[in-house]
Protein backbone atom coordinates (compact mmCIF):
# COMPACT_ATOMS: atom_id res chain seq x y z
CA UNK A 1 0.00 0.00 0.00
CA UNK A 2 2.91 2.33 0.71
CA UNK A 3 4.34 1.93 -2.79
CA UNK A 4 0.89 2.26 -4.33
CA UNK A 5 0.37 5.60 -2.57
CA UNK A 6 3.81 6.81 -3.64
CA UNK A 7 3.27 5.83 -7.23
CA UNK A 8 -0.10 7.53 -7.32
CA UNK A 9 1.64 10.73 -6.30
CA UNK A 10 4.35 10.31 -8.90
CA UNK A 11 1.74 9.55 -11.56
CA UNK A 12 0.21 12.94 -10.90
CA UNK A 13 3.62 14.56 -10.99
CA UNK A 14 4.49 12.98 -14.30
CA UNK A 15 1.14 13.89 -15.74
CA UNK A 16 1.98 17.48 -14.83
CA UNK A 17 5.42 17.31 -16.40
CA UNK A 18 4.70 15.33 -19.49
CA UNK A 19 1.25 16.47 -20.51
CA UNK A 20 2.61 19.99 -20.51
CA UNK A 21 5.55 18.75 -22.54
CA UNK A 22 3.16 17.72 -25.29
CA UNK A 23 1.22 20.97 -25.27
CA UNK A 24 3.91 23.50 -24.76
CA UNK A 25 6.42 22.74 -27.46
CA UNK A 26 4.38 24.93 -29.66
CA UNK A 27 4.53 28.61 -29.29
CA UNK A 28 6.05 31.74 -28.02
CA UNK A 29 2.47 32.87 -28.35
CA UNK A 30 2.38 35.26 -31.25
CA UNK A 31 4.38 36.44 -34.23
CA UNK A 32 7.40 34.68 -32.75
CA UNK A 33 6.24 31.57 -34.54
CA UNK A 34 7.29 28.43 -32.73
CA UNK A 35 5.74 25.48 -34.52
CA UNK A 36 3.16 23.10 -33.14
CA UNK A 37 5.17 19.97 -32.31
CA UNK A 38 3.32 17.79 -29.84
CA UNK A 39 5.03 15.18 -27.72
CA UNK A 40 4.70 12.76 -24.86
CA UNK A 41 2.19 12.71 -22.03
CA UNK A 42 2.12 9.94 -19.47
CA UNK A 43 -0.75 8.94 -17.23
CA UNK A 44 -0.88 5.96 -14.89
CA UNK A 45 -3.01 4.39 -12.25
CA UNK A 46 -0.20 2.52 -10.51
CA UNK A 47 3.21 3.66 -11.84
CA UNK A 48 4.92 6.70 -13.30
CA UNK A 49 6.30 4.87 -16.33
CA UNK A 50 4.57 3.19 -19.22
CA UNK A 51 5.16 -0.50 -18.57
CA UNK A 52 6.07 -2.95 -21.32
CA UNK A 53 3.15 -3.49 -23.69
CA UNK A 54 1.07 -0.58 -22.36
CA UNK A 55 -0.41 2.17 -24.51
CA UNK A 56 -1.52 5.67 -23.81
CA UNK A 57 -3.58 7.92 -26.04
CA UNK A 58 -4.04 11.60 -25.39
CA UNK A 59 -5.37 14.85 -26.75
CA UNK A 60 -4.18 18.35 -25.85
CA UNK A 61 -5.79 21.67 -26.77
CA UNK A 62 -4.09 25.06 -26.68
CA UNK A 63 -5.42 28.58 -27.23
CA UNK A 64 -3.77 31.99 -27.21
CA UNK A 65 -4.43 35.50 -28.51
CA UNK A 66 -1.36 37.63 -29.27
CA UNK A 67 -1.79 41.39 -29.59
CA UNK A 68 0.89 43.21 -27.59
CA UNK A 69 3.77 44.39 -29.80
CA UNK A 70 7.36 44.50 -28.53
CA UNK A 71 10.75 45.58 -29.83
CA UNK A 72 13.17 43.91 -27.47
CA UNK A 73 11.44 44.05 -24.10
CA UNK A 74 9.91 47.47 -24.80
CA UNK A 75 6.18 47.37 -25.52
CA UNK A 76 4.88 49.50 -28.38
CA UNK A 77 1.57 50.74 -26.90
CA UNK A 78 0.95 53.06 -29.86
CA UNK A 79 0.16 49.97 -31.94
CA UNK A 80 -3.05 49.70 -29.90
CA UNK A 81 -4.18 53.29 -30.50
CA UNK A 82 -2.76 54.63 -33.78
CA UNK A 83 -2.57 53.71 -37.45
CA UNK A 84 -5.92 51.95 -37.62
CA UNK A 85 -8.17 54.87 -38.48
CA UNK A 86 -11.01 56.05 -36.26
CA UNK A 87 -14.28 54.52 -35.08
CA UNK A 88 -17.79 55.95 -35.38
CA UNK A 89 -17.18 58.11 -32.30
CA UNK A 90 -13.95 59.56 -33.62
CA UNK A 91 -11.68 57.52 -31.34
CA UNK A 92 -8.31 56.50 -32.73
CA UNK A 93 -7.89 52.82 -33.50
CA UNK A 94 -4.71 50.80 -33.44
CA UNK A 95 -3.01 48.81 -36.20
CA UNK A 96 -1.71 46.00 -33.98
CA UNK A 97 -1.59 42.56 -35.54
CA UNK A 98 -3.85 40.12 -33.67
CA UNK A 99 -3.34 36.36 -33.88
CA UNK A 100 -5.89 33.87 -32.56
CA UNK A 101 -4.52 30.35 -32.39
CA UNK A 102 -6.32 27.07 -31.70
CA UNK A 103 -4.21 23.90 -31.73
CA UNK A 104 -4.79 20.25 -30.85
CA UNK A 105 -2.31 17.39 -30.40
CA UNK A 106 -3.32 13.76 -30.79
CA UNK A 107 -0.70 11.48 -29.25
CA UNK A 108 -0.13 7.72 -29.00
CA UNK A 109 2.59 6.37 -26.69
CA UNK A 110 3.74 2.77 -26.30
CA UNK A 111 5.88 1.09 -23.66
CA UNK A 112 8.46 -0.92 -25.63
CA UNK A 113 9.99 -1.84 -22.27
CA UNK A 114 9.44 -0.63 -18.71
CA UNK A 115 12.01 2.13 -19.41
CA UNK A 116 11.65 2.87 -23.13
CA UNK A 117 8.62 4.68 -24.57
CA UNK A 118 7.84 5.32 -28.23
CA UNK A 119 5.58 8.23 -29.17
CA UNK A 120 3.81 9.63 -32.22
CA UNK A 121 1.93 12.92 -32.31
CA UNK A 122 -0.28 14.44 -35.00
CA UNK A 123 -1.03 18.15 -34.43
CA UNK A 124 -3.82 20.19 -36.01
CA UNK A 125 -4.02 24.00 -36.01
CA UNK A 126 -6.56 26.67 -36.85
CA UNK A 127 -5.05 30.16 -36.89
CA UNK A 128 -6.43 33.62 -37.64
CA UNK A 129 -4.39 36.78 -38.34
CA UNK A 130 -6.20 40.12 -38.05
CA UNK A 131 -4.48 43.18 -39.50
CA UNK A 132 -5.09 46.71 -40.79
CA UNK A 133 -4.96 47.79 -44.43
CA UNK A 134 -4.48 51.34 -45.70
CA UNK A 135 -6.39 51.16 -48.98
CA UNK A 136 -5.53 53.81 -51.57
CA UNK A 137 -7.87 52.83 -54.41
CA UNK A 138 -10.62 53.11 -55.55
CA UNK A 139 -11.23 55.20 -52.43
CA UNK A 140 -8.84 55.88 -49.57
CA UNK A 141 -9.87 54.12 -46.39
CA UNK A 142 -8.43 52.21 -43.46
CA UNK A 143 -9.99 48.98 -42.30
CA UNK A 144 -9.21 45.74 -40.48
CA UNK A 145 -9.54 42.29 -42.03
CA UNK A 146 -8.67 38.68 -41.16
CA UNK A 147 -6.97 35.83 -43.00
CA UNK A 148 -6.76 32.19 -41.94
CA UNK A 149 -4.51 29.13 -42.12
CA UNK A 150 -5.51 25.73 -40.82
CA UNK A 151 -4.59 22.08 -41.28
CA UNK A 152 -2.41 19.30 -39.92
CA UNK A 153 0.92 20.54 -38.63
CA UNK A 154 4.32 18.83 -38.40
CA UNK A 155 4.10 15.25 -37.13
CA UNK A 156 6.56 14.29 -34.43
CA UNK A 157 8.05 10.88 -33.60
CA UNK A 158 10.11 10.37 -30.46
CA UNK A 159 11.66 7.83 -28.12
CA UNK A 160 12.20 8.44 -24.38
CA UNK A 161 14.21 6.41 -21.89
CA UNK A 162 14.30 6.40 -18.08
CA UNK A 163 17.89 6.60 -16.86
CA UNK A 164 17.13 4.68 -13.65
CA UNK A 165 14.96 1.60 -13.25
CA UNK A 166 11.48 2.91 -12.30
CA UNK A 167 10.96 -0.11 -10.03
CA UNK A 168 13.88 1.03 -7.87
CA UNK A 169 13.91 4.82 -8.37
CA UNK A 170 10.97 5.77 -6.18
CA UNK A 171 12.13 9.21 -5.07
CA UNK A 172 13.19 10.53 -8.43
CA UNK A 173 14.17 9.74 -11.98
CA UNK A 174 15.35 11.32 -15.22
CA UNK A 175 14.06 10.66 -18.72
CA UNK A 176 16.06 11.53 -21.84
CA UNK A 177 14.77 11.44 -25.38
CA UNK A 178 15.32 12.07 -29.05
CA UNK A 179 12.70 13.09 -31.57
CA UNK A 180 12.17 13.73 -35.25
CA UNK A 181 9.90 16.51 -36.54
CA UNK A 182 8.64 15.69 -40.02
CA UNK A 183 7.76 18.14 -42.76
CA UNK A 184 4.05 17.26 -42.89
CA UNK A 185 2.46 20.64 -42.13
CA UNK A 186 2.02 23.14 -44.93
CA UNK A 187 4.38 26.13 -44.84
CA UNK A 188 2.79 27.94 -47.81
CA UNK A 189 -0.94 28.11 -47.06
CA UNK A 190 -2.74 30.89 -48.94
CA UNK A 191 -5.90 32.91 -48.39
CA UNK A 192 -7.76 35.71 -50.15
CA UNK A 193 -6.66 39.11 -48.85
CA UNK A 194 -7.64 42.67 -49.85
CA UNK A 195 -4.90 44.80 -51.38
CA UNK A 196 -4.11 48.53 -51.22
CA UNK A 197 -5.28 48.96 -54.82
CA UNK A 198 -8.75 47.65 -53.99
CA UNK A 199 -8.32 44.16 -55.46
CA UNK A 200 -8.54 40.78 -53.73
CA UNK A 201 -5.58 38.46 -54.21
CA UNK A 202 -4.80 34.94 -53.04
CA UNK A 203 -1.50 35.33 -51.17
CA UNK A 204 0.79 33.23 -48.96
CA UNK A 205 -0.01 33.65 -45.28
CA UNK A 206 2.45 35.05 -42.75
CA UNK A 207 4.91 32.65 -41.15
CA UNK A 208 3.26 33.16 -37.76
CA UNK A 209 0.07 31.28 -38.72
CA UNK A 210 1.43 28.60 -41.06
CA UNK A 211 0.83 25.02 -39.78
CA UNK A 212 4.41 23.93 -40.57
CA UNK A 213 7.86 25.43 -41.06
CA UNK A 214 8.96 23.44 -44.13
CA UNK A 215 11.87 21.61 -42.51
CA UNK A 216 12.75 18.22 -41.06
CA UNK A 217 14.23 18.62 -37.61
CA UNK A 218 15.43 16.58 -34.65
CA UNK A 219 15.16 17.27 -30.95
CA UNK A 220 16.96 16.42 -27.73
CA UNK A 221 14.75 16.24 -24.66
CA UNK A 222 14.92 15.65 -20.94
CA UNK A 223 12.52 15.56 -18.02
CA UNK A 224 12.82 14.54 -14.42
CA UNK A 225 11.44 14.76 -10.90
CA UNK A 226 12.63 14.47 -7.30
CA UNK A 227 10.79 14.13 -4.02
CA UNK A 228 11.65 17.10 -1.81
CA UNK A 229 9.65 16.44 1.34
CA UNK A 230 6.32 14.87 2.23
CA UNK A 231 4.00 15.32 -0.75
CA UNK A 232 6.15 18.04 -2.32
CA UNK A 233 8.07 17.23 -5.52
CA UNK A 234 10.35 19.23 -7.75
CA UNK A 235 10.38 18.72 -11.52
CA UNK A 236 12.02 20.02 -14.67
CA UNK A 237 11.74 19.39 -18.39
CA UNK A 238 13.05 20.90 -21.59
CA UNK A 239 14.03 20.35 -25.18
CA UNK A 240 15.84 21.89 -28.13
CA UNK A 241 14.70 21.42 -31.71
CA UNK A 242 17.45 21.52 -34.34
CA UNK A 243 16.03 22.58 -37.71
CA UNK A 244 18.99 22.38 -40.15
CA UNK A 245 17.19 23.60 -43.29
CA UNK A 246 17.99 27.26 -43.86
CA UNK A 247 14.71 28.37 -45.49
CA UNK A 248 11.55 26.81 -46.89
CA UNK A 249 11.40 28.66 -50.22
CA UNK A 250 8.32 30.75 -49.37
CA UNK A 251 8.82 34.45 -50.07
CA UNK A 252 7.81 36.98 -47.43
CA UNK A 253 8.30 40.02 -49.64
CA UNK A 254 10.57 41.51 -52.29
CA UNK A 255 14.21 41.49 -51.24
CA UNK A 256 16.04 44.67 -50.29
CA UNK A 257 19.29 45.40 -52.12
CA UNK A 258 22.08 43.43 -50.48
CA UNK A 259 19.64 41.41 -48.35
CA UNK A 260 18.70 38.77 -50.89
CA UNK A 261 17.66 35.58 -49.12
CA UNK A 262 16.45 37.34 -46.00
CA UNK A 263 13.06 37.76 -47.69
CA UNK A 264 12.47 33.96 -47.62
CA UNK A 265 10.91 32.37 -44.53
CA UNK A 266 13.28 30.41 -42.28
CA UNK A 267 12.99 26.94 -40.79
CA UNK A 268 13.99 28.05 -37.28
CA UNK A 269 15.27 26.16 -34.27
CA UNK A 270 13.16 26.36 -31.13
CA UNK A 271 13.59 25.67 -27.41
CA UNK A 272 11.64 25.22 -24.22
CA UNK A 273 12.54 24.92 -20.53
CA UNK A 274 10.45 24.53 -17.40
CA UNK A 275 11.01 23.85 -13.70
CA UNK A 276 8.82 23.99 -10.63
CA UNK A 277 7.14 22.20 -7.75
CA UNK A 278 3.92 20.26 -7.28
CA UNK A 279 1.95 18.57 -4.54
CA UNK A 280 -1.18 16.50 -4.13
CA UNK A 281 -4.04 18.13 -2.25
CA UNK A 282 -6.52 15.33 -1.53
CA UNK A 283 -6.38 12.15 0.59
CA UNK A 284 -6.53 9.81 -2.41
CA UNK A 285 -3.72 11.70 -4.17
CA UNK A 286 -5.83 12.11 -7.30
CA UNK A 287 -5.72 15.91 -7.42
CA UNK A 288 -2.51 17.91 -7.67
CA UNK A 289 -1.50 21.51 -8.17
CA UNK A 290 1.75 22.91 -9.52
CA UNK A 291 3.65 26.15 -9.91
CA UNK A 292 6.49 26.52 -12.40
CA UNK A 293 8.70 28.98 -14.21
CA UNK A 294 9.25 28.54 -17.92
CA UNK A 295 10.99 29.95 -20.97
CA UNK A 296 10.27 29.26 -24.64
CA UNK A 297 11.17 30.80 -27.96
CA UNK A 298 13.27 30.71 -31.10
CA UNK A 299 16.90 31.90 -31.42
CA UNK A 300 18.16 34.47 -33.92
CA UNK A 301 20.57 31.90 -35.39
CA UNK A 302 20.20 28.14 -35.83
CA UNK A 303 22.69 25.82 -34.17
CA UNK A 304 23.11 23.91 -37.46
CA UNK A 305 22.64 25.12 -41.04
CA UNK A 306 22.56 28.47 -42.82
CA UNK A 307 21.22 31.71 -41.40
CA UNK A 308 20.14 33.70 -44.49
CA UNK A 309 16.36 33.66 -44.06
CA UNK A 310 13.57 35.60 -42.36
CA UNK A 311 12.31 34.87 -38.87
CA UNK A 312 10.98 36.76 -35.86
CA UNK A 313 13.18 35.47 -33.03
CA UNK A 314 12.42 36.05 -29.40
CA UNK A 315 11.28 34.43 -26.19
CA UNK A 316 8.82 34.66 -23.33
CA UNK A 317 9.39 33.94 -19.65
CA UNK A 318 6.27 32.89 -17.78
CA UNK A 319 4.95 31.78 -14.43
CA UNK A 320 2.69 28.79 -14.87
CA UNK A 321 -0.06 27.48 -12.62
CA UNK A 322 -1.41 23.99 -13.17
CA UNK A 323 -3.95 21.49 -11.91
CA UNK A 324 -4.12 17.77 -12.63
CA UNK A 325 -6.75 15.15 -11.83
CA UNK A 326 -6.83 11.42 -12.48
CA UNK A 327 -9.53 8.79 -12.07
CA UNK A 328 -8.66 5.21 -12.91
CA UNK A 329 -7.16 5.15 -16.40
CA UNK A 330 -8.18 8.72 -17.15
CA UNK A 331 -6.21 11.92 -16.59
CA UNK A 332 -7.11 15.59 -17.09
CA UNK A 333 -4.75 18.56 -16.86
CA UNK A 334 -5.06 22.33 -17.14
CA UNK A 335 -2.09 24.71 -17.33
CA UNK A 336 -2.14 28.49 -17.72
CA UNK A 337 1.26 30.18 -18.15
CA UNK A 338 1.29 33.97 -17.80
CA UNK A 339 4.07 35.73 -19.72
CA UNK A 340 5.71 38.42 -17.60
CA UNK A 341 8.73 38.86 -19.92
CA UNK A 342 8.29 39.24 -23.69
CA UNK A 343 11.40 39.88 -25.79
CA UNK A 344 11.60 40.23 -29.57
CA UNK A 345 15.37 40.01 -30.08
CA UNK A 346 17.34 41.14 -33.14
CA UNK A 347 17.10 38.71 -36.04
CA UNK A 348 19.85 37.75 -38.47
CA UNK A 349 18.03 39.88 -41.08
CA UNK A 350 17.94 42.86 -38.68
CA UNK A 351 21.68 42.56 -38.02
CA UNK A 352 22.54 42.17 -41.72
CA UNK A 353 20.44 45.24 -42.58
CA UNK A 354 22.00 47.19 -39.73
CA UNK A 355 25.52 46.32 -40.89
CA UNK A 356 24.79 47.40 -44.47
CA UNK A 357 23.39 50.76 -43.37
CA UNK A 358 26.18 51.47 -40.88
CA UNK A 359 28.86 50.61 -43.45
CA UNK A 360 27.73 53.73 -45.36
CA UNK A 361 27.91 56.00 -42.28
CA UNK A 362 31.27 57.63 -41.58
CA UNK A 363 30.54 58.82 -38.05
CA UNK A 364 29.91 55.98 -35.56
CA UNK A 365 27.80 58.37 -33.49
CA UNK A 366 25.22 58.23 -36.26
CA UNK A 367 25.04 54.45 -36.48
CA UNK A 368 21.51 53.05 -36.70
CA UNK A 369 20.00 50.18 -34.76
CA UNK A 370 17.67 47.88 -36.72
CA UNK A 371 15.26 45.66 -34.81
CA UNK A 372 11.82 44.50 -35.87
CA UNK A 373 8.83 43.97 -33.64
CA UNK A 374 6.56 41.02 -32.86
CA UNK A 375 3.23 40.46 -31.17
CA UNK A 376 2.95 38.38 -28.00
CA UNK A 377 0.14 36.93 -25.92
CA UNK A 378 -0.27 37.60 -22.21
CA UNK A 379 -1.16 33.97 -21.49
CA UNK A 380 -2.20 30.67 -23.05
CA UNK A 381 -4.72 28.03 -22.03
CA UNK A 382 -3.61 24.39 -22.23
CA UNK A 383 -6.06 21.54 -21.59
CA UNK A 384 -5.10 17.87 -21.83
CA UNK A 385 -6.72 14.44 -21.54
CA UNK A 386 -5.05 10.99 -21.44
CA UNK A 387 -6.22 7.40 -21.31
CA UNK A 388 -3.97 4.44 -20.55
CA UNK A 389 -4.61 0.79 -21.43
CA UNK A 390 -3.00 -2.54 -22.25
CA UNK A 391 -4.07 -4.71 -25.17
CA UNK A 392 -2.61 -7.73 -23.38
CA UNK A 393 -4.89 -7.24 -20.37
CA UNK A 394 -7.88 -6.69 -22.64
CA UNK A 395 -7.20 -9.93 -24.49
CA UNK A 396 -6.85 -11.86 -21.21
CA UNK A 397 -10.16 -10.54 -19.98
CA UNK A 398 -11.86 -11.51 -23.26
CA UNK A 399 -10.53 -15.06 -23.08
CA UNK A 400 -11.57 -15.40 -19.44
CA UNK A 401 -15.14 -14.43 -20.21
Amino acid sequence: MKNYTFLNRVFILLTVILTTFSVEKTNAQGCVAVRQMGGLSLCSTNSYNLQKGEFQVGANYRYFHSWRHFIGTEEQPQRQTTGGGVDANGNSLGNAVNIYSHAADFTVSYGATDRLQLNATIPYVNNERSQVLNQTSPTAKIFRYSVYAQGFADVRLSANYWIFDPKKAEKGNIMVGVGVKLNTGSHNKTDDAPQANGTIQNVVMDQAIQPGDGGVGFSLEFQGFRKLTGKLYGFANGYYLFNPRESNGTFKSAAKLGLEGYNVYACPDQYFGRAGMMTTVDKKNNLSVSLAGRIEGIPAYDAIGGQVAYRRPGYVIAVESGISYRKGKHGITLFVPYNFVKNRIQSAADIADQNIQNARIANPANYVHVQGDAAFADYSINLGYTYRFSLHNTMKMSVTH
